[in-house]
């Protein structure tokens, strides 16, 4: 059966554009139902949709109130999904990635996706959320020794922040690796190597690729 992920996505937008969540969860269960995977559907339905309903907003055509129930909506929807990204305790060592937004940043539902991905690939995931103190940040990236750190910000104004963020991280970590995202990035190609940063892509699948290749060569 040949599924048509555009006609879902424009259902899934009409729904959170209504702020109507069981048309929303009626379009991934369709999907599921048709063995559509969890990731795909987190990068073919989910982003683009939540990027509309940014560009929607931007153009005073969504309210704060609408663009905040579409948000919610879709994060609920992501833990609908997150189980399906859990694999059974392995003797292997996959590494451990801590996420999380640099102070200030509020959006998480991008690095909830990615922080999924990294699940679904074995990797110990330690997912902070939103708004974290930089002091926070340091003294568990130490506690618990991550082989990678994930930073997100959305807006120009916060680079500041990551990049203090990122020279206390290399400081005091100075083997771990380093990825960033959010909107600012995917603006800027090279925004990433500024702030210093190890690696980036705007495909967030590749990060997680880019980020077993980073580990194998650091413990080789």
């Amino acid at each position: 059966m040949s599924i048509d992920l555009e006609q879902q996505l424009r259902a899934f937008i009409a729904a959170l554009r209504t702020g109507n969540e069981a048309a929303a969860r009626a379009v991934v269960e369709q999907l599921r139902s048709q063995g559509v995977a969890p990731s795909t559907i987190y990068y073919e339905v989910f982003a683009p949709g939540m990027i509309t309903v940014g560009d929607l907003w931007e153009a005073n055509e969504l309210s704060v109130a609408d663009e905040h129930l579409a948000t919610e909506i879709t994060h609920r929807l992501i833990g609908l999904l997150s189980p399906s990204f859990n694999q059974p305790p392995s003797t292997g060592e996959r590494g451990s990635v801590v996420l999380g937004c640099v102070e200030g940043e509020r959006h998480v539902l991008g690095l909830r996706m990615l922080a999924d991905l990294f699940r679904e690939q074995g990797w110990r995931v330690l997912f902070l959320g939103a708004d974290v103190p930089q002091a926070d940040w340091i003294r568990l990236a130490l506690r618990v020794n991550a082989d990678l750190i994930a930073i997100s910000a959305s807006a120009e104004r916060l680079l500041p922040q990551v990049e203090a963020l990122i020279g206390e991280l290399r400081a005091a970590l100075p083997q771990t690796a380093i990825t960033v995202g959010g909107a600012v990035f995917g603006r800027n190609p090279e925004l990433w190597r500024q702030v210093g940063a190890t690696l980036y892509h705007p495909n967030p699948q590749m990060v997680v690729m880019l980020a077993s290749a980073q580990r194998v060569v650091n413990t080789s």
